[in-house]
C-alpha cells in the first residue's frame, strides 16, 4: 500500500494538471524573449553576454547561456560560477531564482551598486536558466506537471524510438526521456536502467532512467563542454523535492557508505554549511540543512568535482509544493537570493572567508604556461582529475586556513614544490617559474610487425609510432617497443635508458619464444583464494556488476599459477621476459588496487599495481623484468585487495601472453655509451602531522626496500617489504588509525627505509583525532 505521502502527492498532482500554472513562471518563450531583449540594451553592452551553449536532444531546442562580467564578451584571468536553474522539468523554481540573481547583477538597487560592481570586476558569472528546455515546455503545456525527464524518444518494448509521446500525467511511468542528473559519466554505470522501477514507497517508476550512455543526452554534453571550457571555481544547481523528503537541504559531495569522503571534504562541507546557514525554511523559523550526499548515478555535481573541481552544490529549494502561487514565488526566490551572493562574494573573498590559493605559472622566457599540473598533496587523490593551469596560466584551490604544500610538474620541464599558507583574511598568490629540460630525440631503426612505443618515467606517459622521432626531455625513462596488433605474437622490447643526448634505438638479431595464458582455464591456477569467476574465457572478479567489499582489513585474493618454463632453448637463454595482459578494471580510487606479480625462486622478480578505473575496451598493459644472468621458470600472481566500502565493476583479464627472449638484439647507441643509474630517493611524510593516513612517495628504487615503522620509544610497530619495484614515482601509503591492524596511539613516529644502496628516516607526528 502506498504511504500516505504518495496519495497527497497524486492528488496534488491531479489538480496542477487541471489547471494553469501560475503566470509568474517563465515560460521557454518568455525565457528566450527576456535574454533576447537584455541583449539589445545598449546599457548592458560590456556587461551581458548571451550565447547558445547547446540544443536538446530530441526537438533541437536552444540552451541558453548568460555571462555577465565588466568586459562579458571577452574571457578574461578572472575566477568563474556557474548558476543552473533548472535540470529537472518540474523543478522550476530555480528558474525563477536564476533570473532574479541575473536581473539584480544588471541593475542593482542604489545601496548594493558598488558591492555588485565588484564582482562584475572580479568575476565572470554564469547563468543558465534551463537546460531542460524540452522538459519545461511539457511542464508549462499542462502534460505532466510531475515531468522530470527530457524528450528522448523510447517505446515500451525498449530504449529505441516509436515516434510517440510516452508519458502519464501522474508521477513516474513516464516511458519517453532521460533524467539528466543521472547521465553523467561519474558512476553513471550504477544508475537506473530503462524502465526500472522505483523501490521505495514513492514509487516514481521511470523517473531515473540514465541513459543509453554517458553523455548520450545533447542537454548534459553542453554543460559538460561549459564546464570544460570555463574551469569554474563554485556553482549551484537549483532543485527542488516533489515527495518534500529531501527538500530545504544543501547537498555538499560526498559521504558514500558513511565512510568515504572526497579530497577536499572540510572545504566543500564548511562552504555548504554557510549557503545552509544563508537560506530560511518557508516556515520562516529553521535554516536549510547541510547534508552530503550519498548516491553514486552519474549526477552533475560528483562530476563536477572530480572533473574540474569545481565546487557544485545541489540545492534543494522549497517544499513538496513545487510549482506554489506568485506569493510564495516572491517569498521563496528573495530567501535564497543571500546563498546565491555569498557564493560569488566568498569566490574573490569580499567581506567573507578568503581562503584560496592562487598564482600563475611562467616558464623561463616568461610566457605563461597552460596545462601544468598543480598538486595540492593535503588534498590530493586518485579520484580526481589532475588539475591544471588555464590559458591564462592560473591556477585557484579553495582551501581552510593552513600551510600547504603545492607540486607543479608539466612535461618537459622540471617539477617544483612550493610551501604556500592560506588564512581568511586573505587571498594567497603567488608565482611560479617551471625551467625547461633539455629535450633529446629519440629515433628507431625497427622493422615491422614492431610498429609502436610506449614511454613513461612514472609521471608522463605516452605513446607513438616507432616511425616517428620521439622528443624526450633528459632523464630516467622505460621503453616498451610492441606491435599494435594484438594476434601477432611478438615479443615487446623493453629497457630502461637514462637520457642524455640523442640515442638511436635499432633491432639486429632477437630471439624469444611465448607461452598463450589461458586465463579461463581453471587447471593453470594450482593456488587460489577469493571467489574468482571464470567466464566466457575470461577471469573476472566478479559474476555481478559489483564485486564484493571485504568483511576484514586483511584479506586478499590471490590466484596463483602452476610454474612456467622459460628458460629458453639451445639457440637463446633468457634473459628478458615480458607479460603482455589484455584488461580492464574499475576500483575504488586509492582504497582498492589489483596486482600482476612475476616470480621466481627467490620472490618477485617484477609487479604492477593498478588502483584506479579504466573500463570500457580491454587495454594493454606489459609487465617485464630483464636480468643478465637470465631465468629457468616463473610463476604469476594475480592479487585483489579491497577494503570495507564501496565497490566497483572489478577486473577482467581477456587475454595474457608470457614472452622470453635474450634482448643484446636491441641496439641502443648515443655518443656516450655512458648510461649513469640514480639511485633511489624518498619524499618526507605527508601530510605532516597527520590524523591518519600518511605517504611517501619513492622514486628511482631498482632494489628490494623494506620499510619499518618505529614508535618514540623504538618498538617496531610495521614492517614491509616491497620487492619489484619500478624506477619510476610512486607512492606508499600508510594508515596509523586503523588500516594496518591495532590502532596507534597520538605522537611521533619514525619510518626508516631501507635498500642495498641507501637509507633514509623519516619523522612523522601522528594526532589521533
Amino acid at each position: 500500500m502506498r504511504s500516505t505521502a504518495k496519495i497527497t502527492a497524486i492528488i496534488f498532482i491531479s489538480l496542477l494538471n487541471g489547471q494553469a500554472l501560475d503566470p509568474r513562471y517563465h515560460t521557454l518563450s518568455e525565457i528566450e524573449d527576456l535574454l533576447d531583449s537584455l541583449d539589445q540594451i545598449d546599457a548592458y553592452d560590456n556587461i551581458y553576454h548571451l550565447e547558445t551553449i547547446g540544443y536538446s536532444s530530441h526537438e533541437n531546442l536552444p540552451i541558453k547561456a548568460v555571462k555577465i562580467s565588466d568586459n562579458a564578451s571577452t574571457k578574461e584571468d578572472e575566477a568563474r560560477i556557474l548558476f543552473l536553474g533548472q535540470c529537472h522539468a518540474e523543478e522550476i523554481l530555480g528558474v525563477e531564482a536564476v533570473i532574479e540573481l541575473m536581473l539584480y547583477l544588471l541593475d542593482p538597487p542604489a545601496a548594493e551598486a558598488q558591492h555588485v560592481n565588484i564582482l562584475r570586476q572580479n568575476l565572470e558569472i554564469w547563468i543558465v536558466p534551463t537546460y531542460n528546455p524540452e522538459g519545461l515546455n511539457v511542464v508549462h503545456n499542462g502534460l505532466d506537471v510531475s515531468y522530470r525527464k527530457n524528450k528522448h524518444d523510447f517505446s515500451p518494448t525498449g530504449p529505441t524510438p516509436n515516434g510517440v509521446f510516452d508519458y502519464d500525467p501522474a508521477i513516474g511511468n513516464d516511458i519517453d526521456g532521460v533524467d539528466l542528473n543521472r547521465n553523467y559519466d561519474f558512476n553513471w554505470v550504477l544508475g537506473d536502467t530503462f524502465m526500472e522501477p522505483d523501490p521505495s514507497d514513492y514509487a516514481a517508476h521511470y523517473d531515473y532512467y540514465k541513459g543509453t550512455a554517458p553523455w548520450s543526452e545533447s542537454e548534459v554534453s553542453a554543460i559538460r563542454d561549459l564546464a570544460l571550457e570555463n574551469d569554474f571555481l563554485f556553482s549551484i544547481a537549483w532543485h527542488s523535492s516533489r515527495s518534500g523528503r529531501l527538500s530545504e537541504k544543501v547537498y555538499t559531495s560526498w559521504k558514500w557508505e558513511d565512510t568515504k569522503y572526497p579530497p577536499d571534504t572540510y572545504e566543500m562541507i564548511a562552504i555548504g554549511d554557510e549557503l545552509a546557514n544563508r537560506i530560511l525554511k518557508e516556515d520562516g523559523i529553521e535554516n536549510y540543512e547541510s547534508v552530503y550526499s550519498s548516491s553514486r548515478n552519474g549526477k552533475a555535481h560528483d562530476w563536477m568535482y572530480t572533473a574540474t573541481g569545481c565546487f557544485q552544490y545541489l540545492i534543494e529549494c522549497g517544499t513538496a509544493n513545487l510549482q506554489p502561487d506568485s506569493a510564495l514565488i516572491e517569498d521563496t526566490i528573495d530567501r535564497l537570493m543571500p546563498a546565491q551572493m555569498f557564493i560569488l562574494d566568498r569566490a574573490i573573498g569580499y567581506n567573507e572567508n578568503a581562503g584560496q590559493l592562487t598564482g600563475i605559472v611562467r616558464d623561463g622566457t616568461n610566457n605563461v604556461l597552460e596545462g601544468v599540473e598543480v598538486i595540492l598533496d593535503q588534498r590530493h587523490g586518485g579520484v580526481l582529475k589532475p588539475r591544471k593551469t588555464d590559458e591564462f596560466g592560473r591556477f585557484r584551490r579553495i582551501v581552510n586556513p593552513s600551510t600547504y604544500s603545492l607540486r607543479f610538474r608539466k612535461f618537459g620541464y622540471e617539477e617544483t614544490v612550493i610551501q604556500a599558507t592560506a588564512n581568511h583574511s586573505a587571498i594567497f598568490e603567488t608565482y611560479v617559474l617551471l625551467m625547461p629540460k633539455t629535450t633529446h630525440e629519440v629515433s628507431f631503426n625497427i622493422v615491422a610487425p614492431y610498429s609502436n612505443v610506449h614511454y613513461t618515467n612514472g609521471v608522463f606517459t605516452g605513446e607513438q609510432e616507432t616511425n616517428d622521432i620521439l622528443q624526450l626531455p633528459e632523464g630516467e625513462w622505460d621503453l616498451t617497443i610492441f606491435s599494435s596488433n594484438p594476434n601477432i605474437h611478438l615479443m615487446p622490447l623493453v629497457h630502461s635508458i637514462h637520457l642524455s643526448e640523442g640515442l638511436d634505438i635499432h633491432l639486429s638479431n632477437f630471439n624469444h619464444g611465448w607461452n598463450s595464458i589461458d586465463v579461463a582455464d581453471t587447471n593453470l591456477w594450482v593456488f587460489s583464494a577469493g571467489d574468482w569467476h571464470f567466464e566466457d574465457n575470461t577471469l573476472k572478479t566478479n559474476s555481478g556488476l559489483l564485486y564484493t567489499n571485504n568483511d576484514s582489513l586483511f584479506g586478499i585474493w590471490s590466484l596463483e599459477s602452476s610454474w612456467i618454463n622459460v628458460s629458453g632453448s639451445n639457440i637463446f637463454h633468457s634473459n628478458s621476459i615480458v607479460l603482455d595482459i589484455s584488461h580492464q578494471y574499475e576500483l575504488e580510487w586509492d582504497y582498492d588496487s589489483i596486482k600482476v606479480s612475476l616470480i621466481d625462486g627467490e620472490g618477485i622478480i617484477a609487479s604492477k599495481v593498478w588502483k584506479d578505473q579504466r573500463w570500457g575496451e580491454p587495454e594493454r598493459d606489459f609487465i617485464w623484468v630483464n636480468d643478465s644472468s637470465g631465468y629457468d621458470s616463473v610463476k604469476i600472481r594475480l592479487s585483489f585487495f579491497r577494503d570495507q566500502t564501496v565497490a566497483y565493476r572489478g577486473w577482467q583479464i581477456d587475454n595474457m601472453v608470457l614472452y622470453y627472449g635474450h634482448n643484446e638484439g636491441l641496439g641502443i647507441h648515443n655518443s656516450s655509451g655512458f648510461n649513469p643509474i640514480q639511485l633511489g630517493s624518498a619524499t618526507h611524510v605527508y601530510p605532516n602531522p597527520s590524523t591518519g593516513m600518511i605517504a611517501i612517495d619513492l622514486e628511482n628504487w631498482r632494489e628490494p626496500l623494506d620499510i619499518t615503522v618505529y614508535n618514540l620509544l623504538g618498538q617496531e610497530v610495521y614492517r614491509e617489504r616491497l620487492a619489484g619495484l619500478s624506477p619510476w614515482r610512486q607512492t606508499w601509503r600508510f594508515d596509523l588509525q586503523s588500516k594496518r591492524g591495532t590502532p596507534l596511539s597520538s605522537g611521533v613516529y619514525f619510518i626508516r627505509l631501507s635498500g642495498n644502496k641507501k637509507k633514509f628516516i623519516r619523522k612523522c607526528v601522528f594526532l589521533k583525532p
